[in-house]
């Protein structure tokens, strides 16, 4: 019983850090625990608590706008985590007792094997919940992300976990001290290049529509206007760039006889306007994109790369599920084929859209050739849960990564700016339509 009752506390405390209250702190005992009963049962049970707390709030994508069954929705999310915490939690402590013998330091590396495997296996993984991420919140340390990256964090905190159980005091120094003198040397790099960096005005675009209305085509339609005049009034602030999130407007790109396209186009001769929209090509298969207009022309777009399984297409061998659902029916999106910034003048904006901020491989070589990173997302699916916190919370650890300022633009909200010191320096609060104004830098 009092293993049950640790394990059951351990799962608790490791999903607070990626809760909306980020109390990032508690993922340390929670690791702790699993550190003093390297049993893979343990681990196991300790895993689906986790996830299942912070991967909840899928539900409401499922269920309220969905419209699945709830008992249904929570019998597939409860399959769907216990296979996360078997892939995550259960297989690490598995081998390390079958092939390391139970080596203790053997555990962290394949901890971290299993986190970079599931962010691309199968159907294109999911990078999510990896527990580097909590360092974003850490003050100082955050900064040698620009040197490192996620899954090294991941890492550093398992080790330093497992130095303190062990209490090995010299390699956690050691390590400790190598961390810090990363971090200071991240934090003099970033101020170097922030002082060379050209100053660019933004105006970042909330919409609010509500997630029932973009779901009805007609009732989005009602929302156009709005949309269009809250863009115009940041058009007249004098600023470089205006941004709006994903599938910001009820019509394709391509459908050049809207009265919104023409007045959108119109709009882009006084500044640049980042959208996105969906737009319907060859073959007529719809594309997810973000597009770069200026004097009443696209001057270029990005499609994107990384589809979500079920939300955009619908991997083998689950096609039948169409059949099933209704909410999850319709014609399957396209990949983008090309990952590259999008250029314009002095910009050179790369353009992850919604999920693919959480691809540490893919947002790297998009912005390796950027000066600006501008992230269109909708988290309307999840009204104001974990999962929208821990969304913004990726973009925070790309910041930190790329050196670089980062634009969340968001339908619903949250919407913000982030420094390339991963602090959210403007926010606007969620469901408010309106205008963030604000200045970020153009680093190389």
């Amino acid at each position: 019983m009092k293993k049950l009752l640790l394990v059951f506390l351990a799962g608790l405390m490791l999903y607070l850090p990626f809760s909306k209250y980020a109390i990032w702190f508690a993922g340390l005992p929670a690791l702790y625990i699993l550190m003093r009963y390297r049993d893979s049962r343990f681990w196991l049970l300790g895993g689906v608590v986790f996830f299942f707390l912070s991967l909840r709030c899928v539900n409401i994508a499922s269920v309220k706008y969905g419209g699945i069954n709830p008992m249904l929705s929570y019998g597939m999310f409860t399959l769907f985590t216990l296979f996360l915490s078997l892939y995550q939690f259960y297989l690490p402590v598995k081998l390390l007792n079958r092939y390391f013998r139970g080596i203790t330091l053997a555990l962290p590396p394949l901890y971290v094997l299993f986190e970079v495997l599931r962010s691309y296996f199968p159907y294109g993984g999911f990078p999510w919940l990896i527990l580097g991420s909590i360092l974003v919140d850490v003050p100082f340390i955050k900064n040698s992300f620009l040197y490192s990256n996620v899954y090294l964090h991941s890492l550093f905190i398992l080790y330093a976990v497992l130095f303190v159980a062990e209490r090995r005091i010299v390699p956690l120094t050691l390590m400790g001290l190598l961390v810090f003198t990363l971090s200071f040397y991240s934090l003099y790099e970033k101020e170097r290049r922030m002082q060379v960096a050209p100053a660019l005005k933004v105006a970042l675009v909330q919409t609010a529509v509500p997630q029932e209305d973009k779901l009805d085509k007609d009732k989005f339609r009602k929302h156009t206007d709005e949309i269009l005049d809250l863009t115009e009034q940041a058009l007249q602030e004098g600023v470089g760039l205006v941004v709006l999130p994903e599938s910001a407007l009820p019509f394709f790109y391509s459908h050049e006889y809207e009265e919104g396209y023409q007045r959108l186009m119109f709009m882009s001769f006084k500044a640049p306007i980042l959208v996105g929209l969906v737009d319907v090509r060859e073959g007529l298969r719809p594309y997810n994109s973000a597009y770069l207009l200026s004097a009443g022309m696209s001057v270029d777009h990005y499609d994107k790369v990384r589809l979500l399984p079920i939300g955009e297409y619908m991997p083998r061998p689950f096609g039948f599920l169409k059949e099933v659902f209704s909410a999850i029916g319709g014609v399957d999106y396209l990949p983008g084929e090309s990952l590259k910034p999008l250029y314009h003048k002095n910009l050179k904006l790369a353009t992850p859209i919604c999920f693919e901020i959480a691809y540490y491989d893919l947002v790297k070589k998009l912005s390796k050739d950027a000066n600006l990173i501008v992230v269109l997302t909708n988290d309307g699916w999840f009204d104001d849960s974990d999962c929208t916190a821990q969304h913004l919370r990726w973009a925070r650890v790309r910041a930190l990564e790329s050196g670089k300022f980062v634009l969340w633009v968001n339908n619903s909200g949250y919407t913000g700016i982030i420094d390339p010191y991963g602090s959210v320096s403007q926010l606007l609060s969620y469901g408010k339509r309106a205008v963030l104004f604000g200045e970020v830098r153009l680093i190389e």
